[in-house]
């Protein structure tokens, strides 16, 4: 009979996600934080069981039959049940407070899927004081800033999602109306403010953001805003330095308008454009926040109006982002299939350009008499002044 060795030194390691752990009391605590087999753990014992019927009978043997409960005449019994992780509402939605995976493990992926500058730079994010050819790109370049370095004096959030809204002002620019700010992992709502440029407003876009003349009287009479894109700013910089990684989907407008410059950038937009395309090639399209919560988390945004909110935008990105991060694998089927989509779509207008060019072509007008339609000299004057010939060279 063969005897099987049994390595004791083996570390434990969640069967979920496949995170090690020094000791056995660590993974049951990461299985309840995380609902990784939860059910299978001891909340007492802080231990995790092989199967429900091990930790039933380790139930039983060590902590003894709950009490019985006899309900009163006007009391219903009912039995307890897990519940999920708790959720919070926007807008008729559902939004994760606690991470699908552990944090560490979360972390860690969001930083190795931070872009690269070359990336960054291609997409139009500001890095350093880069000289810009447009003097007004320039003058904003000149007011941009980094975040501090990190200090364990003045700790900062490791991660935080962002968007804001904008409208235009004089010389057709773009200034910050809107900022929401959130704590990637914990979903804690660290700005969300109107914000009223220091130039005159000279185009709302009402129609994208909802934000009318009226909104910032009220927040403006009730003291709820902030005055000016140095006041947005001033507030993010409390929450970040260099070392935090800020989510958002498409964030290069909106950390220029703060002018604020930021290399550990996880954009979503660019996420799923590289699963798609690759990372070494350009982009043929990129996937709007609204079809990617509809693609990848069945989540339909902005229901029953177009208008976008920079909340309910930040808390959506984040949810994009964790999803890609929980789910690599799934990542990839989807972009297999958008790029399959994307191309079969190419396809097709490019069949559409080359029948158009065809009807143009065959529906020019075809000439059966050429003198029907080129004018000559007889046709304007009169055959007694035509010139019998040439005149003479001498």
């Amino acid at each position: 009979m063969v005897k099987v060795k049994v390595n004791k030194n083996r570390k434990p390691c969640c069967k979920v996600c496949s995170a090690p752990f020094k000791t056995h009391s660590q993974l049951a605590k990461h299985c309840l934080d995380a609902d990784h087999e939860g059910n299978q753990c001891c909340e007492h014992c802080i231990r995790w069981f092989c199967s429900t019927e091990a930790l039933s009978q380790h139930n039983e043997a060590k902590h003894g039959k709950l009490p019985a409960v006899v309900p009163s005449q006007n009391q219903v019994l009912t039995v307890s049940t897990p519940q999920p992780p708790q959720q919070f509402h926007f807008q008729d939605q559902n939004y994760k407070r606690l991470p699908l995976l552990d944090m560490g493990i979360i972390y860690d992926r969001l930083i190795l899927k931070c872009h690269s500058s070359e990336r960054l730079r291609k997409e139009g994010y500001v890095l350093g004081k880069e000289t810009r050819e447009n003097a007004r790109q320039a003058a904003i370049t000149k007011q941009t800033v980094m975040a501090s370095y990190p200090s364990s004096l003045e700790p900062k959030r490791k991660a935080i999602a962002l968007d804001c809204e904008m409208a235009g002002v004089v010389n057709g620019e773009s200034e910050i109306i809107s900022i929401c700010a959130i704590d990637f992992f914990t979903g804690e709502v660290l700005i969300n403010s109107l914000v009223k440029p220091l130039e005159p407003i000279i185009d709302w876009r009402t129609n994208i953001h909802g934000i009318r003349p009226a909104t910032l009287a009220i927040a403006a009479s009730q003291g709820q805003i902030l005055y000016g894109w140095e006041a947005a700013r001033q507030e993010l910089l409390k929450h970040i330095n260099t070392e935090t990684a800020m989510v958002g989907q498409s964030l290069q407008q909106d950390l220029r308008r703060l002018r604020v410059s930021h290399e550990k950038i996880f954009d979503t937009a660019i996420l799923t454009a590289e699963a798609v395309f690759g990372t070494g090639t350009p982009f043929g399209h990129r996937w709007s926040l609204q079809s990617l919560c509809g693609d990848l988390l069945k989540l339909s945004i902005r229901q029953g109006s177009d208008t976008h909110d920079a909340m309910e935008d930040a808390m959506a990105a984040r949810e994009v982002a964790l999803w890609c991060i929980c789910y690599p694998d799934k990542l990839k089927q989807w972009a297999k299939r958008a790029r399959k989509k994307h191309m079969a779509e190419k396809a097709k207008r490019a069949e559409r350009r080359r029948n158009k060019r065809r009807n143009m072509y065959y529906s020019a007008p075809v000439l059966d008499d050429e003198d029907d339609e080129i004018l000559r000299w007889e046709d304007v004057i009169e055959w007694e002044m035509w010139p019998k010939s040439p005149p003479s060279s001498d």
